[in-house]
Parts: C-alpha cells; sequence; structure tokens
C-alpha cells in the first residue's frame, strides 16, 4: 500500500469514527430528553436563546412552504401568567374527573412516595402552571391559508406536523444545552380560549395557535422516566399485525451443508 493510500484510509477510518460517536450522541440525546416542567424562572443567556430558536427554521415542510409562526413571549409576565392560569384550567377540566387509579399505570416508574403528590398537581392543574416559570413561552401557530400553493394543506396533516418537528429541533438543542423544556397544547383546547389569546397577542385568525413551548431553567434534574414500548409494540412489516421483530431476537436460519 502506497503512503498516499495509507494516509486516506486511515483518514476515512478517523471520519467514520467521528461519525459514529455523534450518531452515539444524538441517539443518546434522543433517550434522555424529558419534559421537565419546574423551572426556576431564571434568564437564560440571550444567544443561547437565539440558538435554540434558530433550529426550528431547519425543520421540513411541504414545498418548503415553512407554514409556521412563533410568537416568543419573554418579558410580558402577565401574559405568561394568564397562559398558566387558562393551562391549570383546562388541566383541572380534563384531569379532575379521574380516579386515582387510572393513571396508575402511566406512573408505575416513579417512587411510591411521589405518586400521590404528582397526581395532586395533575388533578389540581397546578403542574400545568409551568409557563409562569419559563423564561421564554412560545406560543406555536399554524396556517391552512396562508402560503402561495393552490393545494389546501390542513393544519390537521400539515400545519401541526411542521410545528411539531419545529418544537423538536428546538427541545433538542435546548436539552443539549441542559435546559428544561415542556410542551403542552391544552390551553388551546377550548375555542375560546384560543381566541382570547389570538386577541392578546394579536394573532391573525389566518394563523392557528396548538401549543405552548417553554423553555427555562430546570430547578432540580428530572428522574428518568418510563421506558417506551418495544420496536415490535409500535412497528409492523409489510402488513399491520405484522409485528418487527429487533435484530437481537431474530433467529438465523441454519444453512445446509453442501454436499
Amino acid at each position: 500500500m502506497t503512503e498516499a493510500k495509507s494516509k486516506a484510509s486511515v483518514s476515512k477510518k478517523g471520519e467514520s469514527n467521528i461519525q459514529s460517536l455523534a450518531t452515539n450522541q444524538l441517539v443518546e440525546l434522543l433517550r434522555m430528553r424529558r419534559s421537565i416542567r419546574h423551572m426556576t424562572g431564571e434568564r437564560i443567556p440571550d444567544e443561547d436563546l437565539e440558538l435554540i430558536l434558530d433550529a426550528a427554521r431547519y425543520a421540513p415542510s411541504p414545498e418548503n412552504m415553512q407554514m409556521w409562526r412563533y410568537v416568543i413571549i419573554r418579558e410580558d409576565e402577565e401574559m405568561k401568567r394568564i397562559i398558566a392560569d387558562i393551562s391549570q384550567e383546562a388541566a383541572r377540566y380534563v384531569f379532575g374527573n379521574y380516579p386515582y387509579e387510572a393513571t396508575q399505570g402511566r406512573l408505575w416508574y416513579m417512587p411510591d412516595a411521589s405518586r400521590p403528590g404528582t397526581y395532586e398537581e395533575m388533578r389540581d392543574g397546578s403542574l400545568f402552571r409551568y409557563p409562569e416559570k419559563a423564561d421564554a413561552v412560545i406560543v406555536c401557530c399554524a396556517s391552512e391559508s396562508w402560503h402561495d400553493s393552490p393545494a389546501m394543506y390542513s393544519n390537521e396533516l400539515c400545519g401541526s406536523v411542521v410545528v411539531a418537528m419545529g418544537v423538536f429541533s428546538m427541545w433538542l438543542v435546548a436539552h443539549s444545552m441542559g435546559y428544561a423544556c415542556a410542551y403542552q397544547a391544552v390551553p388551546f383546547a377550548d375555542k375560546r380560549h384560543v381566541e382570547f389569546i389570538c386577541d392578546k397577542l394579536g394573532i391573525p385568525r389566518t394563523w392557528t395557535p396548538l401549543a405552548a413551548f417553554c423553555i427555562g431553567v430546570p430547578e432540580k434534574a428530572r428522574m428518568l422516566g418510563p421506558s417506551r414500548w418495544p420496536l415490535e409494540g409500535s412497528f409492523y412489516v409489510e402488513r399491520w399485525g405484522n409485528p418487527y421483530t429487533r435484530l437481537a431476537f431474530r433467529i438465523k436460519r441454519k444453512t445446509k451443508p453442501k454436499h
């Protein structure tokens, strides 16, 4: 092997190792991301926030129409409290009538001593007041009509999807920087709340607010949450009902020896 080829081989191997490391870091970031709802109210550096916001621009959208708009609420503490009030009211309505036993399957991963308190915060809605302690509350909006395409792209199929991908891009960047993030749609479940928020923020009716994405300084580290369903529980192969089998559990067929 010539010296040039040797150097090229080493270079490619180094690039491969770097790529593998980057992939592993990304996978770890995805697995460790959590919703952190308890924030301190502290301000995060402007340059950090701008880096987080910029990540949303790179989300995909049909025909690159980018049918998303984000209203950043940072200085208006009154608006944060209004969104927190609406969130608590909506959450109390949603969870207030649930029997305690209804959520045990979802809270199994929590220590026994922590479950009653957490469930009580869900029932009285106080768990969802975190927008008032976030540094930035981002109201995420989508549109079915603001674009130059003659085709209709409904929020149900497109707008909400591209906004969600933009939010997740911001979430991963913020998580990598050690910030707390949480996403909630309960303030926008009631059309009356939507109208009220649109009036307060000056959002035109061609745009629909879908959720509030909150970013702030975590009050404390979040405990690891529950594991997700295995691939077999969420993916089918070729046809519905034919579960995907992970590589580790596939039985290799023994090849017959050739005579």
